[in-house]
This record gives C-alpha cells, structure tokens and sequence, in this order.
C-alpha cells in the first residue's frame, strides 16, 4: 500500500468515525441540559408549594382569630388546597414531562409558565366537576 493510499484510508477512518460519534456526544449533552432544566422547574414549583403551604397557615390562622368570615375562609382554603393539590401533582409527574416549554429561560417567565399551568390545571378541575 502507498503512503497516499494510507493517508486517504486514515481520513476516511476518522471522518467516518467522527460522524457516528458526534451524534452520540450531543445527545449526551442534551440529556443533562434537560435534567438541569427539570431540575430548575422542580425547585420553583417546591418553591410555590411552600408559598401555597404559607398561604393556607395563614389563612387558617386568620380565621381562627376571627378576621376572615366562615363564606370567605372556605373558598379561599378550597382554591389554595387546589393549587397544592395541583403542584404535588405536577412534581409527580415532571420527570415524564416538562410543564414549562424549553423556550422559556427567564426566571419571571418560568414563574409565570408554572402559574399559567397550575391555573390551567385547576380550571380543568374545575369544569370537570361541575
């Protein structure tokens, strides 16, 4: 074999190579974008479960000192118990699906996609029962 028959059969090996194993590489990087990602969405729907968790103390405390009429504490308690209901459903489910498109990297804007999809999901309760 000639040394430029050798050379063209060394390229051809590793232009080969590099164009199986490319592919490989960035699907390997994609996948721990995508658990950095659900990881930021489980950490901000926690984030609203504590908020959720705060608001219903606080609203039980509110009534049992007698500042919030019986009419008014029931139905915000069923609407914060609904939203709860709703994250731990979410957080269940997030590492089958991302509620927050990938497009989305701003953190008000994740904020705002998790609220959209919560009101979203207790809407559909909602209609469903009645």
């Amino acid at each position: 074999m000639s040394i430029g028959g050798l050379l063209f059969f060394l390229l051809l090996l590793g232009g080969t190579a590099l164009l199986v194993i490319y592919p490989l590489l960035r699907r390997e990087a994609r996948g721990t974008e995508d658990a950095q990602y659900i990881q930021k969405q489980r950490e901000r729907l926690l984030v609203y479960y504590e908020r959720v968790l705060t608001n219903l103390r606080d609203l039980d405390e509110d009534h049992a000192t007698g500042k919030m009429p019986d009419t008014t504490y029931q139905a915000e308690r069923e609407d914060w118990e609904q939203r709860g209901i709703q994250v731990l459903k979410t957080l269940d489910t997030l590492d089958d699906h991302s509620v927050i498109p990938t497009s989305v990297h701003d953190d008000a804007a994740v904020d705002e996609a998790i609220d959209q999809a919560i009101e979203a999901a207790i809407a559909a309760r909602r209609k469903a029962t009645n």
